[in-house]
């Protein structure tokens, strides 16, 4: 925030003056066409990025400020949120202030825009709901970076959000960009959300070399109990989801000491290479 503060500052600096030199300067300015629109464009541009940045500051100060007296964790996807929008604005400005500099009307430059408006709205319509998809997703604060999240088939960290899509990093450390519009109709799991550390692995057994419940129960926590320093003792659950024709399939579960990736990973394999045992011997 004192970064953002000091940027602000330098920016009022350069605009003060060069508002002056406008004024008191005008005759000067007339006589240099190309140099008076240059100082101009530049003055509105630096007129509406010191409003746009000084409305930022004073949202993410009162976001932060009222988590604080709400005693509640203050989560980035509010502050990304703003700092997408403000980007958004301060590229319009920039958009404005290039064409006065090329003595292009904005204002005749919309009417004519407007002919065409409905043609460019079809064909940009994915980009523009994936954007506002974005933007809820930010605003909702549910999402945020840093989140353990599965989403239909994709399960990672969430390393950006972006107007276009959700960035996470997976467990085999491949960057998996989501579109944000899938976010709306698939289920969501929040891991972080909760604080929860819980790891699921699902695995199958041929009925013909399965074992007894409580067996393979027992062995599975043998397995875990020598790993008590990655995993919270009688965590584990296991759970029968269908017997099928050929094959039982089963889910474990357990709370882990601490979430992370490469742990998660590793007692992960260290269960599926168990199964792969009690498949062979049995």
């Amino acid at each position: 925030m004192k970064r953002d503060l000091l940027i602000l500052f330098v920016k009022i600096l350069l605009f003060v003056p060069l508002t002056y030199t406008l004024v008191e300067y005008k005759s000067y300015y007339d006589q240099a066409p190309l140099l008076g629109r240059l100082a101009y464009s530049l003055n509105v541009f630096l007129s509406a990025n010191i409003f746009i940045s000084s409305l930022r500051i004073i949202l993410i100060s009162w976001y932060k400020r009222r988590s604080t007296f709400s005693h509640t964790s203050t989560r980035g996807s509010f502050v990304l949120g703003i700092n997408r929008i403000a980007s958004v604005l301060n590229a319009i400005v920039i958009f404005f202030s290039l064409m006065m500099v090329f003595k292009i009307n904005p204002k005749d430059f919309l009417t004519s825009i407007t002919i065409v408006a409905a043609a460019i709205a079809l064909i940009f319509k994915d980009y523009i709901t994936n954007m506002i998809s974005g933007l809820i997703i930010m605003f909702s604060d549910q999402l945020t970076l840093g989140d353990y999240i599965k989403i239909g088939e994709y399960e990672g960290q969430i390393i950006d959000i972006t107007l276009v899509n959700i960035v996470i990093n997976n467990d085999d450390d491949d960057i998996v960009m989501i579109p944000n519009n899938f976010v709306f109709t698939t289920n969501i799991v929040n891991q972080s959300f909760q604080n929860s550390r819980k790891v699921s692995v699902e695995f199958d057994l041929t009925l013909n070399h399965t074992m007894d419940r409580e067996e393979l129960k027992r062995r599975l926590g043998q397995l875990l109990d020598k790993h008590s320093n990655e995993v919270l003792e009688n965590s584990m659950k296991l759970k029968v989801l269908s017997v099928q024709k050929d094959v039982a399939k089963y889910k474990i579960q357990f709370t882990l000491t601490n979430h992370g990736k490469t742990q998660s990973q590793f007692i992960k394999n260290i269960v599926l290479n168990e199964v792969l045992k009690i498949g062979n011997e049995t």
